[in-house]
């Protein structure tokens, strides 16, 4: 209400003003008086202008009629109703009229109001003006053109064309011919077809009005196509086939997608897209495709970028925060130590089946266990306790304590920066004590020790940070660029040659008579020679990658950032003699870093650990990965049929403990499987005419016969089995 009487009071005033103001007949006052309506868009209505009518009388006044005249009297009307009618005393009249002129240019009219008992009409001057609309742009056709082509006449389509339209390309005019209201045409010369890239497309229509409205982008393509990513980046072997996108730039009408160089079904989306169909045939088999586009004639071909096909993978994550990981091949399980800070299972081995995930148990360690070694009969589980600056022995499978080591020396702690023992004697084992450890990582001297003895000969001469057994007289240490071979006797081990800048990474692994780093190199000790590197990833965010080889299966599994897969997490498999990438499994859900807790179990699972890193602040977590076509590849075809020709040994004396059988044969491959009694064993393939098994000393508590059988997996395939004696 407040405002209503601030407007009536304000209006008052207003008109009080006007009626000293405007032309009066003695009984009207009028607002506007002349009245202007402006810059009007030709053939189109303005806004509505407003006219006011008082009476500045103290009687009624009595509107009888209102007519527009003048030579443009048809260009202006009223807009709705008008005030003829009766105006009472001190009252006005509201009404609109609008200009919607036929013409450019000037506009003139009269409104001529007719009041009762005035003689003369009064005569209210009416003018505007007729001006261009502001043009936009809704498409051009074409909309682009490539680098380097002739001239190119170009359609323009949208609203508010005039004859006198002009088309500016990148602010610069072009000739124009105007069709329609709605549509141009326009020439673009060769010389503005030269740069690849976005130009600029306006119109502008002159004064009166006019002006330039919405624009339009014309791209030049270049003739070279360029890729930017994949959509998807990966597809999972043997999955349905399903269309990739490829994003980039430069891709003319025709252009095909080439896989390994090969062309693919292609559909043409625009210069920015393109979609591929792979076939069924072309996703069955792991690989790292590399994909370009080749554009028509006279256009090149892009860069490659690399899709994968990915292995199969079943991926558990356990979330424990273990500091090392060993493998029994006898009990079929992965030990892992765990920290005092793991709640009521801190200080800890904590006892998993890798194959479904599952802590069957929790072992009590002793005071912040970190390192661990398994010997190789699978009798005793070693574990350096950070917390006591001690190495403990425990008896497998009860995990009962044994003998205990102390690393410390008269003036400093010193934790387990490595353990291994001897793969001959499950009673020696080497450690490096380090002081400047974290996490188990250190640098040390090399020391051996039998049961609690500590060995005469050790290493002080050079301080390591891994190390590894090639058999048991010889020892490998690293610590960076720098491996040196340890000549092991029964009175510890002794500092022989040293290699300098021939190896770089974190770590080393020993396969089979070569050394591999985690950054590629193999060197052969042998002939003193670096025989070959694979290009692993380096830009790994904070984070090496570690690597696990297989030399019966020609294989180097590499785990962390991997360069064929958009820089996510994933395991690489390698060609061991060749060096080259086969294929990639996809681990892009997991994030972290893989730490050097890395290994192979059973014959087609590999484990590692993941810590947050630099990138992410994830919890620390055990990974199992199970991929039978990664680490059981075992080439194309049909298996054979295998045949068990001799078992090494034949017999054992039942409650002897765990022991290995060598099987000789033939048409062994990777995935042969072993039963003992019916019970599935660890497997090692070693070639196609031996296998290693492990028997767990539980399999041998009973006297008799055993049935030793091997299976070969279809397609085709079979089984052969021998007896071996439990006396």
């Amino acid at each position: 209400m407040i405002k209503k009487v601030l407007f009536a009071v304000v209006f008052v005033c207003l008109l009080s003003n006007l009626s000293l103001l405007h032309g009066q007949s003695g009984v009207l006052s009028i607002y506007p008086d002349p009245a202007d309506f402006g810059i009007v868009d030709l053939n189109s209505s303005g806004y509505p202008l407003t006219f006011y009518l008082s009476n500045t009388t103290s009687s009624s006044v009595q509107i009888t009629g209102m007519t527009i005249a003048g030579t443009n009297s048809g260009d202006f009307g009223f807009y709705g109703g008008n005030c003829v009618g009766t105006i009472p005393a001190n009252q006005f009249c509201q009404m609109a009229m609008v200009l919607t002129p036929s013409a450019m240019g000037s506009r003139a009219a009269t409104l001529k109001i007719a009041v009762s008992g005035v003689a003369n009409p009064i005569s209210v001057p009416l003018t505007g003006t007729g001006g261009n609309p502001i043009p936009n742009i809704t498409s051009l056709s074409p909309a682009s053109a490539y680098q380097g082509s002739s001239g190119t006449k170009v359609t323009i389509t949208g609203t508010g064309f005039v004859p006198s339209s002009v088309v500016l390309w990148n602010g610069s005019t072009l000739p124009t011919t105007f069709v329609t209201a709605s549509q141009l045409t326009v020439q673009v010369p060769a010389s503005d077809l030269v740069n690849q890239g976005s130009n600029n497309v306006f119109v502008s229509n002159p004064a009166p009005g006019g002006g330039s409205g919405q624009s339009a982008s014309f791209q030049i393509i270049g003739l070279d196509p360029s890729l930017n990513f994949l959509a998807p980046s990966f597809q999972v072997s043997g999955t349905p086939a399903s269309p990739i996108v490829i994003n980039g730039q430069n891709f003319m009408t025709g252009a095909t997608v080439l896989w390994n160089g090969k062309p693919l079904p292609t559909t043409y989306i625009n210069s920015n897209q393109i979609q591929a169909q792979p076939t069924a045939s072309q996703l069955a088999k792991a690989n790292i495709v590399q994909l370009s586009v080749s554009n028509p004639s006279p256009g090149g071909v892009s860069q490659t970028l690399p899709f994968n096909v990915t292995y199969p993978t079943k991926v558990l994550t356990i979330d424990l925060p273990a500091n090392d990981l060993v493998w029994d091949p006898y009990a079929r399980r992965i030990y892992a130590s765990l920290p005092s800070s793991y709640g009521v299972h801190g200080n800890t081995i904590a006892v998993i089946n890798p194959f479904n995930g599952a802590v069957s148990a929790y072992h009590f360690a002793g005071s912040e266990p970190t390192k661990l070694a398994l010997s190789a009969d699978g009798n005793y589980l070693y574990v350096g306790l950070n917390g006591t600056g001690s190495v403990r022995r425990f008896i497998l499978p009860s995990f009962s304590p044994d003998t205990t080591v102390s690393l410390d020396t008269s003036n400093s702690v010193l934790t387990a920066a490595a353990l291994a023992v001897s793969p001959a004697d499950s009673h020696t084992v080497a450690v490096i004590p380090s002081n400047n450890n974290c996490c188990g990582s250190g640098q040390g001297p090399v020391e051996f020790f039998h049961d609690t003895q500590l060995l005469a000969d050790k290493v002080t001469s050079f301080n390591f940070s891994s190390i590894a057994f090639a058999n048991s007289t010889t020892l490998f240490g690293y610590v960076n660029s720098t491996l040196g071979e340890v000549n092991v006797t029964a009175t510890g081990g002794k500092l022989g040659k040293t290699w300098q800048g021939l190896l770089q990474g974190s770590d080393i692994r020993y396969e089979a008579g070569l050394i591999y780093s985690n950054q590629g190199q193999v060197f052969d000790p042998s002939s003193e020679t670096l025989v070959g590197s694979f290009d692993l990833s380096t830009n790994s965010c904070c984070a090496p990658v570690q690597i696990v080889p297989v030399a019966p299966i020609n294989r180097v599994f590499a785990a962390g950032v991997t360069p064929f897969s958009n820089n996510t997490l994933g395991i690489t498999s390698y060609n061991l003699s060749q060096f080259t990438p086969i294929a990639v499994a996809n681990l892009s859900q997991i994030n972290g870093s893989v730490s050097s807790t890395y290994l192979r179990w059973g014959g087609n699972g590999l484990a590692f650990t993941v810590q947050p890193n630099c990138c992410n602040g994830n919890v620390p977590q055990v990974i199992l990965v199970q991929s039978p076509a990664m680490l059981l590849a075992s080439g194309v075809g049909h298996n054979p049929v295998p045949k068990v020709t001799s078992l090494t040994p034949s017999s054992a004396t039942h409650g002897t403990g765990n022991f290995p059988i060598t099987i000789q044969g033939t048409g062994f491959v990777p995935s042969s499987a072993v039963t003992f009694n019916g019970r599935q064993l660890t497997v090692d393939y070693r070639s196609a005419t031996q296998l290693v098994v492990y028997v767990p000393g539980s399999d041998i508590l009973t006297a008799g016969p055993a049935n030793v059988v091997v299976t070969n997996p279809l397609p085709a395939g079979g089984t052969s089995s021998a007896t071996f004696t439990i006396n």
